[in-house]
C-alpha cells in the first residue's frame, strides 16, 4: 500500500516538473519572440498583422494579407532598394554580425588570448559594452578588467585582427577602464582617388585644405593656416601625391595672390618643376639661391612679428599681405647632405627660425622627407602636423607620428607599396592617428593647373634667383610693413 502510494506521488511529481518546464519555455519563447518583434518591426508587424487577420477573420483572409504584404514588400526593395536595406535587411545582418563575431565566442576569445583575470575561484572576464557594426568597419566599446592597461591589448592586437578576421585593428583607450578597438574588413583606401581639379571659382578654405579622403569615406582636409606639415615615406610612397593635392587644393588662392608659393626642390626640379608658373619663387638645388630665399623669408617674418605683435595672435592673408607656404621637397638635401658645414648650419637655423615663429605671421612650411631619423632633420619637432606615409623601418613610424600611434595602429611600415599616398595623419593636440590617401594627381593635371592659376602678373619670374626681383618684393613687402 506504501509503495502504491509513493509512485502515485512520483508519476505526480513528475508530471507537475514536466508541465513546469513547458510553461517556463512557453513564456521563454513568448519573451523572446516578443523582442525579436521590437527588435525587427518592419519584418514583425506584417506577420503579426496576417497572423491577426488570420484569427479575426479566418485563414483566408491571413493568407491573402500575407501575399499583398509580401507583394508590397517585393516592391519596396526594387522601387527603392536604399531604404528597404535600411529598414528591413540592414537590422537583421547587423544582428546576426554582432551575435556571430563578437558576442558568442566573447568570453572564449579574451580567454585565449590572455585577456581575462583570476580573482579567487571567479574569472574576471573584459566587458563588451556596446557593438557597432558597419560596412566595413566594426567598433566595440570594451571596459577591461582591474589590473589590465591598454597596453596589454596592444599586445595581442595581431592576434585579435586574425581571430576576428580583421584586415586591420586599432585600439585606443577612451577613458581610464574604457577601450574603442577599431576593426576593418576591406580598405576603401586600396584604389586611386583622382584628383578634382579646382576652378578659379573653388573656394580656398586655407584651415581646411581638400587633399584626398579618409578611410571612413570622407574629404581629408589639411589645416595649412598656422600651422608646418611635414611629409615622410619611403621612394614611391606618394610624397609627390600629398604635395601636389596640397598645391592644388590652394591653387584658386594662388590665382589671386592670396597665397604665395616659395617652392624648393633640391632634387634638380624634376618633381615640381611643372608647376613653376604658379611659383612666386621656384629654386631647384641646395645653393646660395637657396640659402638666400630662407633669408628672405626670415626677414618677411621678423618684419610681420614686429607690426602685429598685440594686435593678433595669428596673421590674416591678403593679397597684399599674403600667405607665404615654403615647399621642400626632400628637405634632408638642405639639412643633413650639404656638404659645406657653413651653409648648412645657417640653414639649419634659419628653418629652425621660420619652423618655431613662422606659423604665426602667415609662414607654413611644407616639407617632404624619406628619412625621418633626428640627425637627417633635426627640427621634425617643429611640425605640428606630421604624415607618414609608406616607411622601411617600425622606429621611423614612431620618430614622424610618436610611438603612441603607432600602439594606436598606426603602422606606416606595414603600408603596402602598391597603394602610394596612404598613410597615416597626426595633428598636434589629437591622439588618434588618421588613416588617409592623397589625390592621385597626373602629369596632364599638373600642366592643367599650372596653365589655369598662373601667379598674378604683377609677379616677377620664378626662375630668377632671390637676390633679384624675386625675393625683392618678398622683402620689400616685409621691409614695409
Amino acid at each position: 500500500m506504501a509503495s502504491n502510494t509513493k509512485n502515485t506521488n512520483n508519476t505526480g511529481s513528475n508530471d507537475d516538473d514536466w508541465l513546469g518546464d513547458l510553461v517556463t519555455s512557453l513564456f521563454t519563447a513568448a519573451g523572446y519572440l516578443l523582442w525579436w518583434a521590437v527588435l525587427f518591426p518592419a519584418i514583425s508587424l506584417p506577420i503579426i498583422a496576417s497572423l491577426a487577420l488570420g484569427i479575426t477573420h479566418g485563414p483566408r483572409a491571413g493568407v491573402v494579407c500575407a501575399v499583398v504584404l509580401s507583394v508590397a514588400y517585393a516592391g519596396w526593395a526594387w522601387l527603392d532598394p536604399g531604404s528597404f536595406r535600411s529598414w528591413v535587411t540592414e537590422p537583421v545582418r547587423r544582428r546576426w554580425l554582432t551575435w556571430s563575431r563578437y558576442t558568442r565566442s566573447w568570453e572564449s576569445t579574451c580567454t585565449l588570448h590572455g585577456l581575462t583575470a583570476t580573482l579567487h575561484d571567479r574569472t574576471l572576464t573584459p566587458t563588451l559594452r556596446t557593438i557597432t557594426i558597419g560596412k566595413t568597419t566594426d567598433v566595440l566599446a570594451v571596459r577591461i578588467v582591474t589590473g589590465q592597461s591598454a597596453a596589454d591589448w596592444h599586445k595581442q592586437s595581431d592576434a585579435l585582427a586574425a581571430a576576428w578576421r580583421a584586415d586591420r585593428i586599432t585600439i585606443v583607450s577612451t577613458a581610464p577602464g574604457e577601450l574603442k578597438i577599431t576593426l576593418m574588413r576591406g580598405d576603401v583606401l586600396a584604389e586611386p582617388i583622382g584628383l578634382p581639379l579646382p576652378t578659379p571659382a573653388t573656394p580656398v578654405d586655407l584651415g581646411a585644405v581638400s587633399v584626398g579622403i579618409t578611410e571612413t569615406r570622407h574629404h581629408w582636409q589639411l589645416p595649412l593656416l598656422g600651422h608646418h606639415v611635414l611629409i615622410a615615406g619611403a621612394t614611391g610612397a606618394g610624397k609627390g601625391s600629398v604635395l601636389w593635392s596640397l598645391i592644388a587644393g590652394i591653387s584658386p588662392a594662388v590665382k589671386t595672390g592670396l597665397v604665395r608659393l616659395c617652392v624648393i626642390d633640391p632634387k634638380g626640379g624634376m618633381e615640381l618643376g611643372a608647376g613653376a608658373p604658379m611659383f612666386t619663387v621656384f629654386t631647384h638645388d641646395a645653393t646660395d639661391t637657396t640659402l638666400e630665399l630662407l633669408r628672405q623669408l626670415v626677414t618677411v617674418m621678423h618684419a610681420r612679428a614686429n607690426r602685429l605683435r598685440g594686435r593678433t595672435r595669428l596673421h590674416t592673408p591678403t593679397p597684399a599681405e599674403p600667405l607665404f607656404v615654403v615647399v621642400i621637397d626632400e628637405i634632408a638635401a638642405l639639412t643633413a647632405y650639404v656638404t659645406d658645414r657653413k651653409m648648412r648650419t645657417e640653414i639649419e637655423q634659419l628653418l629652425g627660425l621660420l619652423l618655431s615663429q613662422g606659423r604665426a605671421v602667415g609662414i607654413s612650411v611644407v616639407a617632404a622627407v624619406q628619412d625621418p631619423a633626428k640627425d637627417t632633420l633635426p627640427v621634425r619637432q617643429l611640425f605640428t602636423v606630421r604624415i607618414g606615409l609608406r616607411l622601411t623601418e617600425a622606429t621611423q613610424t614612431a620618430m614622424v607620428l610618436g610611438q603612441g600611434a603607432r600602439d594606436a595602429g598606426a603602422e606606416c611600415d606595414r603600408i603596402s607599396d602598391a597603394t602610394p599616398g596612404v598613410g597615416y595623419v597626426l595633428i598636434d593636440g589629437t591622439a588618434q592617428p588618421q588613416r588617409v590617401r592623397a589625390f592621385h594627381v597626373t602629369d596632364h593635371d599638373i600642366t592643367t593647373l599650372a596653365r589655369r592659376f598662373r601667379r598674378p602678373g604683377s609677379r616677377p619670374s620664378s626662375t630668377r634667383p632671390p637676390h633679384s626681383t624675386d625675393t625683392g618684393q618678398t622683402s620689400g613687402e616685409g621691409t614695409g610693413e
